[in-house]
């Protein structure tokens, strides 16, 4: 249960929310956010359909289940978070990064991560 408690922090620090305010939103305590964040106290079905919409998350996300995308093409299945279909739709949408990313994907990775090492020197995965 300790993931789901780490995916919610994430998805909470996402939408750059302190746990006061997703309380606040949701109608608790600052101090059951923390209980479900460290994995101490599970949320009622009610309060968590309420996190999740306060944290624009889905349920499969939280819970760490993926969704199933087949291309009829290539006759194979990949299995993506909603998360990383958005984060693809994101370099999809720009034209020069996805026509970077398609030409050398790895070179393309390095260059953006060592670009945000320094915009981020503190560290950008906090």
């Amino acid at each position: 249960m300790h993931m789901v408690g780490q995916r919610l922090k994430e998805a909470r620090k996402l939408q750059n929310l302190t746990q006061k305010q997703l309380a606040d939103l949701i109608g608790v305590k600052p101090s059951e956010i923390s209980q479900y964040e460290s994995g101490k106290r599970t949320p009622r079905w009610n309060a968590f359909n309420k996190i999740l919409d306060a944290l624009n998350v889905s349920a499969d996300e939280i819970l760490g289940r993926e969704v199933t995308v087949v291309c009829d093409e290539e006759q194979y299945q990949v299995r993506l978070s909603k998360r990383k279909l958005q984060i693809l739709k994101a370099i999809e949408e720009n034209e020069n990064l996805n026509e970077a990313f398609h030409k050398n994907p790895s070179r393309v990775a390095k260059v953006l991560n060592n670009k945000l090492k320094n915009i981020f020197p503190e560290g950008y995965d906090n």
